[in-house]
């Protein structure tokens, strides 16, 4: 311990020894405090309940345009894919998903797997074959053709069967 602490300690003790002095002094008698009275909180008055309006009966401008949206694309969905609605409106396709499931409406199924209409554009697909033709004329692999246009090996055979380039594979295997 400290010097201060001690000091501390000290004066401390000697204020109790004068409080001590000070009950006995007045006769030793302990002197009863008045107590805490409970007083409890003032009533709440709460308003009267109103009464609730069911779903459906009251409909506001915004719930009138959600049911007009919704009405239009399950219209279109009738000759549309979900992907062309959301091109079409700018909706995600999530968004369509979901409306369709809670609205019970489906969209005209898409081309999966090997698509019958492609997605693609047609004059980019014949820019892209003379460049393949030129780059296989030049010497370059497929592999080398598809990393210098920037194409997989999916768009490279979808536009050479397209345009009937003749590019064959490398037979030869590799010396290692």
């Amino acid at each position: 311990m400290t010097n201060n602490q001690i000091l501390v300690g000290a004066q401390r003790q000697a204020q109790l020894e004068a409080a001590k002095a000070a009950f006995f002094a007045s006769g030793g008698q302990a002197v009863e405090l008045a107590g805490f009275t409970y007083k409890p909180l003032p009533f709440r008055r709460h308003p009267e309940p109103t009464q609730k309006i069911p779903k459906g009966v009251q409909q506001g401008a915004r719930q009138q345009r959600s049911k007009e949206r919704v009405a239009l694309i399950a219209g279109m969905a009738k000759t549309m894919t979900c992907r062309e609605v959301s091109q079409a409106l700018g909706i995600s396709q999530n968004t369509l998903w979901t409306m369709s499931q809670r609205e019970e409406f489906t969209f005209v199924p898409g081309c999966q797997g090997k698509r019958k209409t492609p997605y693609t554009n047609a004059a980019a697909d014949a820019t892209l074959a003379e460049r393949i033709t030129a780059l296989r004329d030049i010497g370059l692999t497929r592999h080398q053709v598809e990393k210098k246009i920037g194409i997989g090996n999916g768009t490279l055979v979808r536009i050479l069967k397209a345009f009937e380039i003749d590019f064959p594979k490398a037979t030869g295997k590799r010396n290692g």
